[in-house]
């Protein structure tokens, strides 16, 4: 298969591509802002990945799956009026970008995958949210995932499948929220944000790459995707389950309040509650490596553990 993946360099990029190149009849096209960064990140010495920018383009007709995980990190910077605008632009130029190069090359791919975020829903409680739950977007993550999606439906006209993945909180040891709670966990200074009711739509990036790899090598594989653990759990759940894998107490609360003062907007990154639900995943057959909480957080610690030791 050949596929073209935007974005490569992240978190799930890196690992899809690596899992990807084990299947040698598979070639992957690399498109980046950044050649000599996406060098770096991923594996060079196989014959069967290149690397082009968006000025060069790409030459190949022949594109089987085009992967989209182009995008400004959510997270990084306050959410200034001009980092807003960045975030959703780099999403949907991104997407104009290879649609645009689609039609002038008449490259028809087999399968288009769009990246979104269960951060679609906003704020809605305990409320069970499947890919069929309709919400009318009111928070700045609303407006983000509500344009990337809108943008990406003209895709249907050029394409056989089209599927659009509302990714949840991903866990994984080096990046992501994880990465910044394992060290004050460890400290004993971690606990629920607030009354700890919020929902986490978390998922496990193992299941990630293997719920992107269901997708591609089934036919029937279309339309919306909630990529999240059938168990979603509450901040203060996810606290008392991090701490017990740790070893650690867990007796400290995190005002609401005071993540406002150090994140501005982003708070709602960690305060809106998605109890979302991957219906649409196991309605097509895909089963979880790691659906509990413990068994995931488990693993990534062990995982982090055995990097530390070498």
């Amino acid at each position: 298969m050949n596929f073209l993946i935007a974005g490569a360099t992240g978190l799930i990029g890196q690992k899809l591509v690596n899992n990807l190149l084990k299947d040698k009849s598979n070639h992957i096209i690399v498109l980046t802002r950044n050649e000599d960064k996406a060098k770096y990140s991923l594996p060079i010495q196989d014959k069967n990945i290149s690397f082009t920018d968006y000025k060069k383009g790409w030459k190949s007709d022949k594109i089987d799956i085009i992967i989209n995980l182009a995008g400004t990190p959510i997270a990084n910077k306050r959410w200034t009026r001009k980092q807003k605008q960045k975030i959703i632009n780099s999403r949907v130029l991104s997407t104009d970008y290879i649609y645009i190069r689609c039609l002038q090359n008449k490259i028809k791919p087999k399968l288009w995958i769009t990246f979104s975020a269960t951060g679609y829903y906003g704020n809605c409680g305990s409320e069970e949210l499947t890919e069929d739950t309709v919400v009318s977007p009111s928070s700045f993550l609303q407006q983000v995932t509500e344009q990337v999606e809108n943008n990406s439906k003209k895709i249907s006209s050029i394409v056989d499948r089209h599927c659009i993945l509302r990714i949840g909180t991903v866990l994984v040891g080096k990046y992501g929220i994880l990465s910044k709670m394992l060290p004050v966990f460890k400290l004993c200074l971690g606990g629920k944000i607030g009354n700890g009711k919020q929902y986490i739509p978390w998922i496990h990036i193992d299941d990630v790459t293997r719920a992107l790899e269901h997708i591609i090598k089934n036919e029937q594989c279309s339309g919306v995707y909630n990529v999240c653990s059938p168990n979603p759990c509450t901040n203060r759940e996810f606290s008392s389950t991090l701490s017990r894998v740790l070893h650690r107490i867990n007796i400290l609360m995190i005002p609401h309040w005071i993540l406002k003062i150090i994140l501005g907007g982003r708070s709602e990154l960690v305060t809106a509650s998605q109890c979302a639900q991957p219906k649409h995943l196991q309605d097509d057959g895909f089963t979880f490596e790691y659906p509990e909480l413990e068994k995931a957080l488990a693993d990534i610690v062990s995982r982090e553990k055995d990097e530390h030791s070498r």
